[in-house]
């Protein structure tokens, strides 16, 4: 037999021990990590697509960003530049130190770059012959001197420049010239652009 009293009891405590609905379940799970409801969440990916685009867009130039022809960056060629032209000066700048007088510059160019380059011989300018002393980052090097002071130049192909830069402490100068498919950097003691004024493409 039912009692009305049970039934009352019965009736109280189910209310009591209902579960929320799932929104409310939604809306206490937000207040908890700290998220308000009443805001949409795409700002959030948004943001969050942005900066993954961002480090993907910065990663694709890095990759894309000219190298030399070895693969060193601005820097690293800089540095091997001043290294080569430190060491001719160190063992006389002249053809039989550090330098094969009967590497001709043209030769030489034709046959790693396809570009045969030719010297005019003006104005107190002149050259001893290719380098071969150390490394030099896949450029063709060639040492010169614009009257006695020694100056030396280095040619990589405009595709493969990474635009060398001297080291911070560096009291060295370097001078570009873009010269048709190739590119000529004269590194010397003092700023000047004589000798590399004087390459040519050679028909």
């Amino acid at each position: 037999m039912n009692d009305p009293l049970d039934d009352e009891l019965d009736a109280r405590l189910r209310a009591a021990f209902t579960p929320p609905v799932p929104a409310a379940l939604t809306a206490m799970a937000q207040r908890a990590v700290g998220i308000d409801a009443r805001r949409p969440a795409w700002p959030w990916w948004l943001a969050a697509a942005a900066a993954v685009l961002l480090a993907a867009v910065s990663a694709f130039v890095w990759q894309r960003s000219p190298r030399g022809p070895e693969g060193h960056d601005g820097h690293e060629l800089g540095a091997i530049f001043v290294a080569a032209f430190e060491h001719a000066v160190e063992n006389g700048f002249h053809a039989g130190s550090c330098c094969d007088g009967e590497q001709e510059l043209g030769v030489v160019c034709e046959q790693r770059f396809s570009v045969r380059l030719g010297f005019a011989g003006e104005g107190g300018c002149t050259v001893h012959g290719c380098y071969c002393g150390l490394p030099t980052g896949g450029a063709v090097a060639v040492l010169a001197r614009d009257g006695e002071d020694p100056v030396g130049v280095f040619v990589v192909p405009r595709g493969k420049d990474p635009r060398p830069c001297l080291p911070a402490d560096c009291a060295l100068h370097l001078t570009r010239r873009e010269l048709g498919p190739v590119v000529l950097y004269g590194l010397s003691s003092k700023p000047q652009t004589t000798p590399l004024e004087q390459f040519t493409l050679a028909p």
